[in-house]
């Protein structure tokens, strides 16, 4: 069958079809907001808690406050009356897109872990001061990175009629995060323990379909939240794990 020009004159418009920019992209996704969350798993402690433990104030959570969303390629499939066109948008994590501040959730799970399943009281040293003979935990965050995509594909397709169908699959890709965090244990201002916890955490999406950037967005931003609560909580799990060990002669 031989095509006439009338069609390949309308099909022409399709490969060159505008894709989303990176704008209106960071535009909807930083209008969105996802939630941390932390789960307590680990052996709770029975033993008697001789040893307090005070927290020091966080000072930042090392993170850029807003989400980012740059396009990083993608590719024109055209068919004449069948044409795919995807885009993919490389997304980075920030903190104004959370419900509450990285180092305000970080503070809280160490609470919540340590109090759970190591030998000690961990203390918010803002809300009780520490006196100089007690134990003192100091975290400082050197790394806080995460990260996902967002892919957006148009399937297009012409009638001979000069109607076109569009039909949307787009999705978010998994999600990372590289994550380091400083611990130091202090008594009568000797260092007790110093320690660094790198961790590179990837959070695997799940091969669902959307119909619409918002959707996909929306999912991005639900993945990243994951995969920092989940590389969090790995790093929290240690702490808590290695003070116990340190502490427990002091029973």
């Amino acid at each position: 069958m031989k095509l006439k020009p009338i069609y390949l004159l309308l099909a022409l418009p399709l490969l060159f079809c505008s894709c989303r920019s990176s704008r209106s992209m960071q535009m909807e996704i930083q209008a969105m907001r996802t939630s941390l969350y932390y789960e307590l798993s680990s052996a709770e402690y029975f033993g008697e808690k001789k040893q307090d433990v005070y927290l020091d104030f966080i000072p930042y959570s090392n993170m850029d406050y807003y989400t980012t969303s740059k396009r990083k390629g993608g590719y024109i499939i055209p068919l004449i009356l069948y044409n795919i066109q995807s885009t993919r948008y490389m997304t980075r994590l920030g903190e104004g897109s959370l419900t509450q501040t990285y180092r305000e959730f970080l503070t809280e799970a160490l609470l919540a872990e340590c109090n759970s399943s190591s030998c000690c009281n961990l203390i918010d040293n803002q809300k009780e001061i520490a006196a100089d003979s007690t134990y003192r935990l100091n975290i400082k965050i050197v790394q806080n990175e995460t990260g996902s995509k967002v892919i957006l594909s148009t399937h297009t397709m012409l009638w001979f009629d000069g109607e076109t169908i569009e039909m949307y699959h787009n999705k978010a890709g998994d999600a990372w995060t590289n994550l380091a965090i400083e611990a130091l244990l202090t008594k009568n201002e000797e260092v007790l323990f110093e320690k660094t916890y790198q961790l590179d955490h990837t959070e695997r999406t799940r091969d669902y379909r959307y119909d619409d950037s918002v959707m996909a967005n929306e999912a991005c931003l639900d993945l990243m939240g994951r995969s920092l609560s989940q590389a969090t909580k790995q790093v929290v799990e240690n702490i808590s794990l290695e003070l116990d060990m340190l502490l427990n002669p002091f029973k």
